[in-house]
């Protein structure tokens, strides 16, 4: 196998690349990468759309694979300039696809550091950010890159078919943000481009944008029946079919939580069965499916509420019919969602709802396995923290409102640093974030900490304070992480040496 052919089957290619072709062309870029940045690039590119299957065995190689060629065009300036922007785009997809979006965040501030960017670059980078918020229910946080997008727009030199995306994008997000008025400025501007100068395939991803943008800025209003038959007309064309790629199927979302019992979700089925048959043809096996319906088969946020709608829909239409392969999708997908759930409930602490020891651990083993030459990633943030005087009231009001008490903290920690990392209750009072970013305001966040604990109280007024201790990797570049856990444990129990000489409380007592 040479480059020429790698790139010839990237290129044209109808069956997906198996893992010893995978592995053997990784070693071939490994002897001419910094020759053939651009095939990687291609590479990279058809690997992770390959990759958005769970469970696909090549997603983890492929970051790897990215993160070395990303450490290969560092060492050359015209390479670094030229793709450097572009390989870190396919660092936000692979950080998306694993539910890490601290990460995706540190990746758009990466390409937006890097000063010179390709105006193509910064508009998916930008687009890419706004998702990720959007997609969390954290609006200041796209606010931020929607105003940056917008900037954007009017100084870009792009063809018409990349800036009816923008406009796309911005349309959607002020949807989604509730602003009317930026709404309807970006509604109409996507109303001016000529429909000559773009493809059926452009023009039916933007059908989907102002669909969804629609369903999204009037979502306490019933649709029209004019909205219902726009939709179905969509799917009947075949457009639809052009459209709804993985990129783009999180845009009919909103649409099917607005239309709920007319004839539109029974052509969704229809289409999502369509989809099936032509995934067994390709790959034998049913997880398109999952593209549309499942999530994406991965837990993201914004799919969470309309999963069940979905789920039932099918189901309903599939016990209508007697076709036996028909029922053995549904209990595919009935075997996927008690999956799930029992996943889910796996990495979950019962009492709290935040992830517990298990969750904890699979976090820390993430950070061991991006280990670079022995060294863990300079943004790894660690908070131990433990609950003071727990034990007194247990002893004194009893274990349900030590229960309270625990769920509290939970809830504190959740409202102060959930929009930052991961929180776990890890022991019986005892609790843990794992945070990455770099430049953080750790000194701030546990203030706020504080106040919020301070300001919760039970039925019985009690207020809550935690013990907190902090250790950074970057301040400990020459501690693996076992160590930064140890020096985060032991300026807790500092704080908590703190807590007992202020208060005058019984140690035993905690």
């Amino acid at each position: 196998m040479t480059i020429n052919d790698i790139s010839e089957y990237i290129k044209n290619s109808d069956r997906e690349m198996t893992r010893e072709e995978f592995l053997e062309a990784i070693e071939i870029f490994k002897e001419d990468a910094e020759g053939e940045a651009l095939y990687v690039s291609e590479f990279l590119r058809f690997g992770f759309a390959v990759g958005r299957f769970e469970g696909n065995p090549f997603l983890d190689d492929l970051h790897l694979c990215n993160q070395m060629y990303i450490a290969t065009v560092q060492g050359n300036a015209e390479l670094k300039k030229l793709h450097l922007p572009y390989l870190y785009l396919k660092e936000m997809e692979y950080y998306t696809l694993v539910n890490s979006y601290s990460e995706c965040v540190r990746i758009v501030n990466r390409i937006l550091d890097l000063g010179e960017v390709p105006d193509f670059c910064m508009g998916a980078c930008l687009s890419q950010a706004i998702d990720i918020f959007m997609g969390c229910g954290l609006t200041k946080e796209a606010e931020k890159y929607v105003e940056a997008m917008r900037v954007f727009s009017n100084v870009c030199d792009l063809p018409a078919r990349n800036l009816i995306m923008i406009d796309c994008n911005l349309m959607q997000a002020y949807a989604f943000m509730g602003r009317r008025k930026e709404y309807e400025y970006f509604r109409k501007s996507v109303s001016r481009y000529p429909e000559n100068t773009l493809d059926e395939g452009v023009m039916s991803i933007v059908k989907l944008y102002v669909l969804g943008s629609e369903a999204l800025i009037d979502s306490d209003r019933e649709p029209t029946r004019e909205y219902v038959r726009e939709v179905c007309e969509l799917m009947e064309t075949g457009a639809f079919r052009t459209g709804l790629t993985a990129d783009y199927a999180e845009m009919v979302v909103p649409i099917f939580k607005w239309i709920k019992n007319d004839v539109a979700p029974e052509k969704l089925v229809e289409y999502v069965l369509l989809m099936i048959d032509a995934s067994e043809i390709i790959a034998d096996k049913l997880e398109m499916y999952s593209l549309l319906v499942n999530d994406f088969k991965v837990d993201r946020v914004k799919y969470a509420g309309v999963y069940n709608d979905y789920f039932e829909t099918l189901k309903a239409y599939y016990d209508n019919d007697c076709e036996i392969r028909r029922h053995e999708v549904i209990g595919e997908m009935m075997a996927y969602e008690m999956e799930k759930q029992y996943r889910a409930r796996a990495m979950t602490d019962e009492l709290t709802g935040i992830g517990n020891r298990h969750a904890y651990e699979a976090e820390v083993d993430l950070i061991i396995a991006e280990r670079v030459n022995g060294k863990i990633p300079a943004n790894v943030i660690v908070f131990s923290m433990d609950v003071n005087g727990l034990k007194h009231v247990n002893d004194t009001y009893g274990h349900q409102a030590g229960d309270d008490y625990i769920r509290g903290a939970a809830d504190c920690l959740k409202m102060t640093m959930g929009n930052y990392g991961n929180v776990f209750r890890v022991g019986g009072d005892e609790f843990a974030a794992i945070i990455r970013a770099t430049n953080f305001p750790d000194e701030e966040v546990v203030a706020l900490l504080r106040k919020n604990l301070s300001e919760w109280s039970d039925s019985y007024g009690n207020h809550l304070t935690m013990s907190v201790g902090v250790a950074k990797s970057a301040d400990n570049p020459e501690c693996n992480i076992e160590e930064i856990i140890g020096i985060a444990d032991e300026a807790m129990y500092k704080d908590k040496r703190a807590y007992y000489q202020q208060t005058g409380r019984d140690r035993r007592q905690r």
